[in-house]
């Protein structure tokens, strides 16, 4: 207990002193300085799989470090951007990976789908998150492999409704509060998908009466029996 104190302690006083905030790789260790405290060190065993997925989020989030700039796939996101708000009948043009558009007060704005805007950080981090939790399970390649591509997919069409909410927010509600959703809607758009994709895949998956143990009688069997 005293050593799960000592690391989340030590990780908020690090980033104090650095005027920093917490970010990812502290949330992973003041979860595991958690775990330790109210489980005690034999519990690691018990909880590498959630301890792995923050370090799959981490590396994902690396990826723009390490991997080359996306200006094809930022100017087709720009078009296809450019392309919803109008035909919603908002005025829009393109250039590149810049959308011009005026906001509903009339003042022009640029919008930027930078290089981070692709989502493809978050698509590899999401993605394997919601994938990694159906490998406990050992399916068929020929299952695994159809439900990989929807998760992958199903996270790259995620970031492009979170790029179109972002780009209406800042038309009807203003620049502050567009800038508010680009940072915050993302994580709970992607978490959202993450918890649908397990919940279809494990119902996808699991054999069909595997949810009782054999010695389990439904309430209608037990109906039965008892007449």
């Amino acid at each position: 207990m005293a050593l799960g104190i000592f690391v989340i302690g030590a990780i908020y006083l690090f980033n104090a002193m650095r005027g920093s905030s917490v970010g990812i790789l502290d949330l992973l260790v003041i979860f595991l300085g958690a775990v330790v405290f109210t489980y005690g060190m034999r519990s690691f065993k018990l909880f590498w799989v959630p301890a792995t997925y923050g370090i799959v989020l981490l590396l994902g989030y690396q990826i723009e470090a390490y991997a080359p700039n996306y200006v094809v796939l930022q100017n087709w996101l720009a078009g296809v951007m450019a392309s919803a708000v109008s035909a919603m009948g908002i005025s829009a043009t393109v250039s590149g990976h810049i959308v011009s558009m005026n906001l509903s007060n009339g003042q022009p704005v640029l919008l930027d789908i930078a290089g981070e805007c692709t989502g493809l950080q978050g698509i590899l981090a999401f993605g394997l998150l919601s994938t990694m939790a159906l490998l406990d399970m050992k399916p068929k390649i020929s299952r695994l492999v159809p439900l990989l591509a929807i998760g992958f997919t199903g996270a790259f069409l995620v970031n492009i409704v979170r790029l179109l909410v972002v780009f209406l927010t800042f038309e009807y509600f203003g620049l502050d509060a567009g800038s508010a959703m680009h940072v915050y809607f993302g994580y709970l758009i992607f978490i959202a998908w993450v918890m649908v994709f397990w919940t279809l895949a494990f119902r996808y998956l699991a054999p069909a009466g595997s949810l009782l143990p054999p010695d389990v009688k439904t309430p209608a069997q037990l109906g039965q029996t008892a007449r």
